[in-house]
């Protein structure tokens, strides 16, 4: 691999781990929105789906675990 194509490739990850993290932060956005929108019945609902998939982990939406990557991603870009 030469240097330019080891440089273009680095950028190319560089650029999908932003994509990637603004994904995310979106996701993390559109969960919080239905939940302000949903009653406690629905959001029992989705907690037992959750449940069952094999989702679950110490809150129905995972927002714990979504809050600890985006920080830690933009505790590493600074």
């Amino acid at each position: 691999m030469t240097q330019g194509e080891a440089i273009a490739r680095q950028a190319a990850r560089e650029n999908l781990q932003r994509e990637l993290l603004r994904e995310l932060q979106l996701a993390h956005r559109i969960i919080r929105n239905a939940l302000a929108v949903m009653t406690p019945e629905q959001k029992s609902e989705w907690a037992a789906r959750n449940i069952l998939s094999g989702s679950d982990s110490e809150s129905t939406t995972r927002a714990h675990e979504r809050e600890a990557v985006i920080a830690k991603a933009f505790g590493s870009e600074m």
